[in-house]
């Protein structure tokens, strides 16, 4: 992994040099695959290295990802991004190859990394990979789950919305961008092909939501999504759908179907679809 020269941007800024701050640096896109260790999420899996390793399982995670998380991120307009993956160190060599591989499928070598690492705190696996790469400099920070998509402009946008808030004073200063609105895809019966589309809308969940951080301070991972945002200057955005969340026979989510998630019957011939999700169309 090439060493970036260390962002020294702390604060108190103005406006101005906080605009220019956000317009340049690159976002980390954190993402977690088959993580055995804690990083949130409480499924059977999480605990269970035999299920979490499965070769079903991996399969399936890998087909989401090369199907939605990788071309999502390929589809960025702004291209200025590293994408890091936390993965177990135990899962299979074939799993870790394929996982590579993937991601070389799509994005240039020197954008993303596949991190393996044993039992442990996703948090400060994370952690540890932003000091190195950034040492103590602000970074973007935002979540990708591997079975979840963004729209074509959700670095772009995000980068607006952010570069609007106001600068920080401190060097510990947090910043939070949210995107409320966006799309649940439903495919639990691949054995028939159907593939269902629902309009939803979820503040401050990990998924669409950003932040600006001191590498050395706290992370994407170590935020209580629902409560920690709101108590900082933030964004909660309502506008364009910006994400996709997906739901299949093996989520690790807590995400469920409820009454109101709305269905898009004719999704297909949505021209927003085409133009911000154009990897959908491929499903």
């Amino acid at each position: 992994m090439t060493e970036l020269p260390q962002n020294d941007v702390a604060g108190p800024l103005t406006p101005e040099s906080w605009a220019e701050h956000v317009a340049h640096q690159e976002i980390v896109v954190a993402m977690r695959f088959s993580y055995f260790g804690r990083s949130g999420w409480q499924g059977a899996a999480s605990r269970d290295k035999a299920l979490l390793f499965d070769a079903d399982r991996l399969m399936l995670r890998l087909s989401l990802l090369e199907s939605l998380a990788l071309p999502s991120l390929a589809a960025q307009t702004d291209q200025h991004f590293h994408l890091h993956v936390l993965c177990g160190w135990a899962m299979p060599v074939w799993a870790k190859t394929a996982l590579r591989e993937a991601c070389a499928s799509v994005l240039p070598e020197d954008r993303f990394t596949v991190d393996p690492q044993p039992w442990g705190i996703a948090q400060v696996n994370l952690g540890k990979f932003l000091c190195r790469r950034y040492g103590t400099g602000r970074v973007l920070q935002t979540v990708l789950d591997d079975d979840d998509g963004l729209s074509t402009d959700f670095l772009a946008t995000m980068r607006q919305e952010m570069a609007g808030l106001p600068p920080p004073a401190v060097a510990t200063d947090l910043r939070f961008v949210s995107f409320a609105r966006g799309f649940g895809l439903d495919v639990t019966d691949l054995s028939t092909s159907a593939i269902t589309l629902f309009a939803l809308r979820y503040p401050f969940i990990n998924l669409g939501l950003s932040l600006s951080a001191p590498a050395d301070g706290v992370n994407i991972f170590a935020i209580a999504h629902r409560k920690g945002p709101p108590k900082h200057p933030h964004v909660l955005r309502r506008g364009n759908r910006m994400y996709v969340r997906t739901i299949h026979v093996r989520n690790d989510s807590r995400l469920a179907m409820g009454q109101r998630w709305e269905a898009l019957p004719d999704w297909r011939d949505d021209p927003e679809i085409a133009e911000r999700f154009p990897w959908l169309l491929r499903l």
